[in-house]
């Protein structure tokens, strides 16, 4: 009886068995599928909405930057004829005023000799800056010494200075310290060594008849 007994009882176990064992792992796996689709369908939605928002942020900052400013590059005009001195010739007549400095100074005030100056300042200097053929006369004949107002005295430069030396040295002082004339030109001083070439001034012309010899030769 014992022997028939657990005989007809060991299939049933056996099987019951088989369907614990298959059964409890199978659910388990459904149940942990069904929770991990849960929770990537969920962290899907929030990775997906996450990822997505920067896209529209780019887009409107792109739409809304402001372009990069284009550099301004000014235009070089060229300088109406007569407005003004060129480089070049503002250079030669530095280096021509070398002679003048001796008296006027290099920074054309008039060097100091003590309490006196060698020569009048030439800020502002009525007869530098006025008539161009009174500059170009001082230039070419100098200026008598009639007094002590000046230590040193305005010498001829007219054969020391050639006609664009001559012009350049004028257009330096006229357009330095503040200074500002129209440029001379090589053809003005030209023409005023011709016009002035029979005034008779080895010592210099009267500061008080400088005017009056420039209406003359007009």
């Amino acid at each position: 009886m014992s022997d028939e007994h657990k005989d007809s009882s060991h299939p049933v176990l056996a099987i019951i068995g088989k369907i614990f064992i298959f059964a409890i792992p199978a659910s388990l796996v459904v149940m942990l599928g069904l929770v991990g689709v849960a929770f990537l369908g969920g962290s899907g939605v929030e990775v997906v909405e996450a990822s997505a928002k920067p896209a529209p942020v780019a887009a409107a900052a792109e739409s809304s930057a402001i372009p990069a400013a284009e550099p301004v590059v000014a235009a070089a005009s060229p300088a109406a004829a007569g407005a003004g001195p060129n480089v070049s010739q503002m250079q030669l007549g530095k280096a021509a005023y070398a002679t003048c400095a001796a008296c006027h100074g290099p920074d054309g005030a008039g060097l100091k000799a003590g309490p006196m100056l060698m020569a009048p300042s030439l800020h502002g200097s009525e007869l530098l800056l006025g008539d161009v053929d009174a500059a170009l006369l001082i230039i070419l004949k100098g200026i008598a010494k009639e007094g002590m107002d000046y230590m040193g005295m305005m010498a001829s430069l007219g054969a020391g200075l050639d006609d664009e030396k001559m012009a350049a040295v004028l257009t330096y002082t006229r357009n330095s310290w503040g200074n500002s004339a129209p440029a001379i030109t090589v053809e003005e001083a030209a023409a005023a060594r011709a016009k002035f070439a029979d005034v008779n001034a080895p010592a210099g012309v009267r500061r008080a008849e400088i005017q009056a010899i420039v209406d003359a030769h007009k």
